[in-house]
């Protein structure tokens, strides 16, 4: 192995690396400013989808195509990241109300409730910690006032555990219970398991301000089996995309909350950055807006 040897650089020196790969900078002021702001590292896997080869940019690419390409993402995930937070608030009031209607306020602490392949105790654990933690003022009341604590009712601890914790609750219900709450959410519970695990997976790169556009998705959704489906890559951000909206149009409030992100969402993408292979690489037909998962009142 190599010992890392590259030094850093002044940004006017960036700057100058840059344009003697063949990048055009037109405002260096500009570009400056952006280098400050986000900084080269991070800017780089930006610059891939310019280069004809590996430090060298295609001809006449511009920094400001590179900036542009930068705001659509920043301004994707932040879209992404507004959807999921619908869900997943809606998913906690689903399983609470699931949960707590059939087996009363503290079926979660039970592990009789789960399959063995959950460590009940570490994942219970790690929901009292969450509650310990949390500086809520609905948790100090419950605190000060009830005996058991950190031992919640179940709609209470939905409120303190991570959408991770929660997809692990679902991921790992008896089979009978996954397939109850799957009915009720309007899903099967195997497609509703791998959309959960891929959603917490898909809003922890949103929270880090990870690239996404592009992304081959480690986790990546199980595509149901249905024609409408049948031309979806999985790995890539715009079968999210698509399974986002599918879940919102279940949603008691479906119909202004799924065509309002919908909107929003076909506002962005028709900004359409100048890269090669653009729609391809998010995982959209260009001519998205037509694909019966995208239309309007489109299960």
């Amino acid at each position: 192995m190599e010992i890392y040897s590259k030094q850093p650089l002044p940004y006017s020196e960036q700057l100058d690396l840059l344009a003697s790969r063949g990048l055009i900078i037109v405002d260096r002021v500009n570009a400056g400013s952006f280098l400050r702001q986000v900084h080269y590292y991070r800017l780089s896997a930006y610059c891939l989808p310019f280069e004809i080869a590996r430090h060298k940019f295609k001809p006449d690419v511009t920094f400001e195509q590179i900036q542009q390409l930068y705001e659509f993402d920043r301004q994707l995930r932040s879209l992404i990241d507004e959807a999921l937070e619908v869900i997943e608030i809606s998913f906690r009031s689903a399983v609470s109300y699931y949960l707590a209607q059939k087996y009363g306020r503290y079926a979660h602490e039970e592990p009789g409730r789960f399959y063995s392949r959950l460590d009940h105790s570490e994942w219970i654990s790690k929901i009292h910690e969450e509650a310990e933690r949390s500086k809520e003022t609905f948790i100090d009341h419950y605190r000060s006032k009830y005996e058991g604590f950190p031992r919640l009712p179940i709609w209470i601890a939905v409120e303190v555990m991570s959408f991770s914790s929660l997809s692990m609750l679902y991921h790992n219900l008896l089979r009978e219970e996954q397939i109850g709450l799957a009915q009720a959410v309007g899903f099967p519970s195997k497609i509703l398991s791998s959309w959960l695990h891929t959603f917490t997976y898909v809003r922890n790169i949103c929270a880090h301000h990870k690239r996404l556009w592009n992304r081959e998705l480690a986790i990546a959704i199980i595509v149901p089996k249905h024609k409408k489906w049948e031309d979806i890559k999985a790995k890539r951000i715009g079968s999210v995309m698509f399974a986002i909206m599918g879940y919102l149009k279940n949603l008691p409030s479906a119909n202004s909350i799924e065509d309002i992100w919908r909107a929003k969402m076909e506002v962005l993408l028709l900004q359409e950055p100048k890269v090669c292979q653009f729609y391809e690489e998010i995982g959209l037909p260009e001519d998205f807006k037509t694909h019966p998962l995208w239309k309007k009142n489109e299960a």
